[in-house]
């Protein structure tokens, strides 16, 4: 019996499930037999090697929340990007994240019906992505000439977002309060109280995997979210209006949050963390806090069965400022950074 796939099959093509359900049968064999993929073909038809380049597909990936961060990322960082896609539509997609996200300055070569008669390579701007009208399969390479290096390290400095007169959390503590959450690349994180979202910018930033939620209440502090989100071109950064843990409780996702840090509480941190806790069993948690009704709840967190590895550190920087000749240390408010696990058991 033999079964045809059109596309790769090695991109999310139908075949690989099928291969999976077949291969472990006794009463039969199985085995897959390629065409020429559409991106060896590509890249010999415009002259660029595929060797050095980053290689996605959007075509039957999903919904775009799934794929658009780790998309706009690869491209912010990338000099070339094969992008397997479906038809016209997804070519017009193309252009407008291009645009959105701050990558306007990139060429995109499409390749139209590969192999047909009809074949044909257009190198469009972003802008004339969006007004390719002919139906048929296309597959892009997209040129970025601005491409950036990825930071390996937190640490954006305070000056990068704009601020107004929201509270945010300073830079050094903000590094630390990260690293304490011990993300992954793939992380579900919710920023609750977010102020102007410096964490969740900077944890958005870590990885275009990451699905990152600012929950904050205040109208002024959304704007500046929304800003911030803006001004970093981040995809993968999602801002929701209300107030923790009322509005957690009421927004449902398809994933479940495996990360959170709370910034603020509004006195309402063991509500909050019971409604975490409903959404996931096995999450990690860090929580900032400054003022003595705060750090009165976290003596409560040891006596919660819930609750594993939990740490508390109290931290206090200071900086020097110039006066005259002499250069004199202001200390900034000190800090309790406490992080913990839940036990991954249903209590």
């Amino acid at each position: 019996m033999v079964i045809l796939f059109s596309g790769d099959t090695g991109f999310y093509s139908g075949c690989g499930k099928l291969y999976e359900t077949l291969k472990g049968r006794s009463d039969s064999s199985v085995r897959i037999y390629p065409g020429i993929s559409s991106v060896s073909y590509f890249a010999a038809l415009t002259g660029y090697s595929y060797q050095d380049a980053a290689v996605l597909s959007i075509h039957g990936h999903g919904a775009e929340t799934e794929w658009i961060g780790n998309l706009t990322e690869t491209i912010r960082f990338s000099a070339k990007t094969f992008l397997l896609m479906s038809g016209k539509e997804d070519v017009q997609k193309l252009g407008r994240l291009l645009q959105k996200y701050h990558l306007q300055n990139c060429k995109v070569l499409a390749g139209f019906q590969l192999s047909y008669p009809q074949e044909k390579v257009l190198t469009l701007t972003p802008e004339a992505c969006e007004h390719v009208e002919e139906n048929g399969l296309y597959i892009c390479l997209i040129l970025n000439p601005n491409v950036e290096k990825k930071a390996v390290t937190c640490g954006m400095r305070d000056e990068e977002f704009l601020r107004d007169k929201v509270p945010m959390t300073k830079e050094e503590i903000r590094a630390l309060s990260i690293c304490k959450l011990h993300l992954k690349e793939d992380s579900v994180c919710y920023d609750i109280g977010s102020g102007t979202g410096s964490v969740a910018v900077e944890i958005a930033k870590r990885s275009g995997k990451i699905r990152v939620f600012a929950i904050e209440k205040k109208p002024l502090a959304l704007e500046l979210i929304d800003k911030n989100r803006e001004k970093s071109a981040l995809s993968n950064l999602q801002v929701i209006a209300g107030t923790a843990p009322d509005c957690l409780q009421t927004e449902e996702r398809s994933e479940n949050p495996t990360h959170a840090f709370i910034g603020g509480s509004s006195g309402r941190l063991k509500e909050i963390l019971d409604v975490l806790y409903k959404k996931n069993h096995a999450m990690r948690i860090v929580i900032n806090c400054i003022s003595l009704e705060t750090i009165s709840e976290l003596t409560l967190l040891e006596t919660d069965s819930r609750i594993t590895n939990l740490e508390i550190i109290q931290v206090q920087v200071s900086r020097a400022k110039t006066i005259g000749d002499y250069h004199l240390m202001q200390g900034e408010n000190p800090i309790y950074i406490c992080s913990f696990d839940f036990t991954g058991e249903v209590s």
